[in-house]
C-alpha cells in the first residue's frame, strides 16, 4: 500500500536520524581505533596528533612517550617481564579484554624461575581477579592507572594524557599484539634451521652440526618420555603437557655469492618454515641473512660469525655473540689510545671485501675518535703480491694492523716478509696460523684482539657442558664452536621452557634477553648479558700476546676495553 510504504520510509529516516545523532556519542565512548598509528604510539610514544605524549610516572615526575614508550616495559610481543623487583604482566588483546580468568600457566617463569624480592613475591602473588577491558575501562587505565576491578596499578606504571582516539588506536593495537602463533609450530613438533655458508670450512661445521644433532636427541627423548607419562607429576609437568614439542633441525646450506643468499633462503622457508634458526656457521657478512630475519621477524640465534649485520642491531631478529671484527678493530683503537707513550707512525693494511675493509673503516673511526692527532695510514692491497709489496713500505712503522681477507696467504705473506714494525695486531681468527707460520722475531712483536675469555677464565657451567660432550662420546674438536653452539641451544631450550605453549618468536626474542645473563655462560666469553633490545651479548675485547709456550697459546696482556 503507497501509505504503508510512506510510512515505512519515514520510519527508516527517524532511525537513521537517531543514529547518525549518536556517532559523536559512540566515537568519544569507544570509536574505532588505527592500528597502525597504536603501533607508533605502543613503539615510539607518538599520540594521534603526531606530537609527543606526555605523562607522570612515580606520582609526579613528568615524562615523554619517547622516555617511557610501552614497548620499553610490556615489549614487543606485549607479554610483559619482570625487572628490579616490578612485575609488569601482559597486555596482549587476548588478556586484557577476555572475560575468562588468564591461564594461571602465565606466570610460571615469574613465579618460579626468576630471583625476586620478596615483595615482588607478594605482589605477584596476590589474587587480582578483574572484568575484562572495554574502551572506557582501558582510557581510565592509561589515565588514572585503575584496573577494571579498581586496583590501582604501581607508581612505576605511567599516567599518560592520553585522547579519545589516542586510547581507541592503542586499543586497536594491543588487539593485534601476538594475536597468532607463529609459523614453524604445530600440535606435535617445532621446527629449527641451522645455517651454513658457502665458505665455512667443512670441519668446522661437522662439529657444530654433530653437537647440534645430539643435543635435539637429548632434547626429544626427554619430551617423549614426559609424555608418554605425564601423570607421575601431578600437578606439575602435567599442566604443561601442552608446551612439548619434538625438536626437528633442518639445515640451510647456502651457496654462491651473498647476492643469491635471500633467494636461496626464501626458498627453504617456503619449503618448511621454521620458528628460529639456531646457531649456523658463516665465513661472509651477515647482511643477506639478517635482511632475511628481520623481513620473516625469524629469531637467529647466536650464529657464529665475524662480519654480523652492521649497526646497534636494536632490536633485530638477529642474535650474536659481539660484533666480530668491528668490535676488534674499534678495541684495538682504544688500547692504542690508552698507552702512556703516543704512537708514532701507524699503518693499516686490509685485504679486498668486508673482511678487510670493515675492520679497516672501524679502526680509522676508532682512532680519529682517541688520538685525532695520529694520522693512520690505510692501505689496501689485493693478493698476496700486493700484501707483500705493501709490507715492504711500513719498515718504520710504530705499530701495523693488519685485516687479512685470506688468512692463511696473509700469514704466509707476513712471515716471509718478516717487516720491523715495533708492534704488529692480528684479529683474533689470526691465532692458529701465527702459531703455526711466524718465525719467533715476528711473533714476539705480534699482538691479537681477543674478544673471547683468558686462558684462565673460570666458568662452572663449562665443566658441566664439556661432562654432557663427553658423556655422548662427542668428539670436541672446535672447543670454542662447539661451546658457542650449545650455548644457543641452550638458549632456545630455556626460551621454550618459559613460553609454556605462547609460540611467538617475539617472546622468545624477550626470554633470550633475559636469560642471557643467568650465568649460563659456557666459558667462551667473559660476560654473556643482554639487554632489552640489545642484540651483542659481549661488548669488548682483550689485548693478547703469543704464547706458543702455553697450552692454548696467548696470553691476556691488557684489561677487558669495551668501545
Amino acid at each position: 500500500m503507497p501509505g504503508e510504504a510512506i510510512i515505512r520510509s519515514s520510519l527508516r529516516a527517524v532511525a537513521l536520524g537517531v543514529l547518525l545523532a549518536l556517532v559523536p556519542a559512540l566515537a568519544g565512548a569507544g570509536q574505532a581505533g588505527d592500528a597502525a598509528a597504536g603501533k607508533r604510539l605502543y613503539w615510539d610514544g607518538i599520540g594521534a596528533d603526531g606530537a609527543p605524549i606526555r605523562g607522570v610516572t612515580q606520582g609526579d615526575v613528568e615524562i615523554t612517550g619517547a622516555q617511557f614508550s610501552c614497548v620499553s616495559c610490556h615489549r614487543p610481543s606485549g607479554f610483559g617481564t619482570s625487572e628490579g623487583g616490578n612485575y609488569m604482566p601482559p597486555i596482549i588483546g587476548e588478556v586484557l579484554f577476555n572475560p575468562r580468568t588468564p591461564d594461571r600457566n602465565r606466570n610460571f617463569k615469574e613465579l618460579y624461575q626468576e630471583v625476586q624480592p620478596p615483595g615482588f613475591w607478594a605482589r605477584v602473588r596476590q589474587p587480582r581477579m578483574r572484568p575484562a577491558y572495554d574502551a572506557a575501562a582501558l582510557a581510565r587505565a592509561l589515565r588514572d592507572g585503575v584496573d577494571p576491578g579498581g586496583h590501582e596499578f604501581a607508581p612505576i606504571m605511567p599516567r599518560y594524557d592520553l585522547s579519545d582516539e589516542d586510547v581507541a588506536n592503542i586499543a586497536a593495537f594491543l588487539r593485534t599484539l601476538s594475536d597468532e602463533i607463529s609459523p614453524g609450530v604445530d600440535r606435535r613438533d617445532i621446527h629449527f634451521a641451522t645455517i651454513i655458508g658457502p665458505d665455512a670450512d667443512p670441519e668446522a661445521a661437522g662439529a657444530m652440526l654433530r653437537t647440534m644433532e645430539l643435543f635435539f636427541d637429548w632434547m626429544n627423548k626427554d619430551t617423549e618420555g614426559d609424555t608418554q607419562n605425564p601423570t607421575f607429576s601431578p600437578n606439575y609437568r602435567s599442566n604443561f603437557i601442552s608446551a612439548y614439542r619434538y625438536w626437528q633441525l633442518h639445515v640451510w646450506r647456502l651457496d654462491g655469492p651473498p647476492d643469491t643468499w635471500r633467494a636461496q633462503l626464501e626458498a627453504k622457508y617456503a619449503e618448511q618454515p621454521v620458528f628460529a634458526t639456531v646457531s649456523g656457521l658463516v665465513e661472509g657478512p651477515w647482511d643477506e641473512i639478517g635482511a632475511f630475519c628481520d623481513d620473516m621477524r625469524l629469531p637467529c640465534i647466536f650464529p657464529n660469525a665475524e662480519l654480523p649485520t652492521p649497526g646497534e642491531g636494536r632490536y633485530g631478529y638477529s642474535v650474536f655473540f659481539n660484533r666480530g671484527l668491528a668490535l676488534e678493530a674499534e678495541a684495538l683503537g682504544l688500547h692504542l689510545g690508552d698507552q702512556d707513550a703516543a704512537s708514532g707512525r701507524v699503518v693499516q693494511l686490509h685485504g679486498p671485501g668486508p673482511e678487510g675493509e670493515r675492520p679497516a673503516r672501524a679502526f680509522a673511526a676508532a682512532m680519529a675518535r682517541v688520538l685525532p692527532d695520529v694520522p693512520v695510514e690505510t692501505v689496501a692491497y689485493a693478493d698476496a703480491a700486493g700484501l707483500r709489496a705493501a709490507l715492504a713500505r711500513t719498515a718504520e712503522a710504530d705499530v701495523l694492523a693488519l685485516w687479512p681477507h685470506d688468512m692463511a696467504t696473509a700469514l704466509a705473506t707476513l712471515a716471509d716478509a718478516a717487516p720491523r714494525a715495533a708492534q704488529i695486531y692480528l684479529p683474533s681468527a689470526a691465532k692458529e696460523p701465527a702459531l703455526a707460520t711466524l718465525p719467533p722475531g715476528v711473533m714476539a712483536r705480534t699482538r691479537l684482539v681477543w674478544p673471547y675469555d683468558k686462558p684462565d677464565g673460570y666458568h662452572p657451567r663449562k665443566f658441566r657442558i664439556r661432562g654432557w660432550m663427553h658423556s655422548r662420546r662427542l668428539d670436541v674438536s672446535h672447543p670454542r664452536l662447539q661451546l658457542q653452539t650449545y650455548y644457543a641451544l641452550t638458549m632456545a631450550q630455556y626460551s621454550l621452557l618459559h613460553m609454556i605453549d605462547d609460540f611467538y618468536r617475539d617472546y622468545m626474542l624477550e626470554i633470550i634477553e633475559h636469560q642471557a645473563e643467568n650465568e649460563l655462560n659456557p666459558g667462551t666469553h667473559p660476560e654473556l648479558a643482554l639487554g632489552p633490545g640489545q642484540r651483542f651479548a659481549s661488548k669488548g675485547a682483550f689485548i693478547a700476546e703469543l704464547a706458543p709456550d702455553t697450552r692454548l697459546g696467548y696470553r691476556v696482556v691488557s684489561d677487558w676495553i669495551v668501545p
